[in-house]
Formats: C-alpha cells, sequence, structure tokens
C-alpha cells in the first residue's frame, strides 16, 4: 500500500483535481501502516518466548518510529538537493516522492523474500514429514 499511494502522488499531474489521485492515495497509504505495524509484531512476538513478547512489541516499536525518522530526514535531503537546490518545489517535492517509491519497493522487495524463504522452509519441513 505504501508504495501504491506514493506512486499515486509522484505520477500526479499538476493540474489534476484533487479527488482523482491525491485523495485516493490518501486513503490507500494508511492501509500500509494498518496493516505492517500490528503483522510485524504478532510475527515477532509469534517468534520468541512468552516472556520477551512484550520486548519484542517494544522492539517493533522503536524500530517503526527510528525508519519514521530516518525516512523523513533523508527524504528532506533528496528535496533539498533536487529541483535546483530546493528552489524548484514541485521537482523537490517529486524527488523525494520518487525516495519514497524507492524505499517502499525495497522494504515489498525483502519482505517477498522472507515470504518466499519461509514457505520454502515450510515445503521442505512437510515433505520431510512424508
Amino acid at each position: 500500500m505504501f508504495l501504491i499511494g506514493i506512486s499515486l502522488l509522484a505520477t500526479m499531474p499538476v493540474q489534476q483535481i484533487y479527488w482523482s489521485q491525491f485523495f485516493v492515495a490518501t486513503v490507500i497509504m494508511p492501509w500500509g501502516m494498518d496493516m505492517s505495524f500490528p503483522a510485524a509484531t504478532l510475527i515477532l512476538s509469534n517468534a520468541v518466548e512468552k516472556r520477551h513478547q512484550g520486548v519484542a512489541a517494544s522492539l517493533i516499536n522503536t524500530i517503526v518510529n527510528y525508519s519514521i525518522s530516518l525516512g523523513l530526514g533523508f527524504a528532506g535531503t533528496v528535496a533539498a538537493n533536487v529541483g535546483d537546490g530546493g528552489t524548484e518545489v514541485l521537482e523537490s517535492y517529486r524527488g523525494a516522492e520518487y525516495f519514497g517509491i524507492g524505499v517502499s519497493a525495497l522494504g515489498l522487495c525483502i519482505s517477498l523474500t522472507f515470504l518466499a524463504k519461509s514457505y520454502l522452509r515450510d515445503w521442505k519441513q512437510a515433505k520431510q514429514r512424508q
């Protein structure tokens, strides 16, 4: 959802009305946060012993907060250095949005890699049982 929403924002024409792409992106992007944060908390909590589940949940919360801060810092740096040193506001915003597309695509690739690894491990375990 992050990737879809930021892609809609980055490719939006200047003269387009609010309801066409911007509103749709604003509706789509919160689903990314609403789905990824609880899912990560549950996955990590289930991967550790009961006595460490609180620490695991707080670890996820800490990582999410750090990644938001770092992502905003990097995107701000990109925006300040793109578009004639920040004087071209639209180019600066687009540069930051394209950075967001790259980071979102990287996150999607990493999560798909771990998903494939998990399915492969489960498939091997099921095959060994037979």
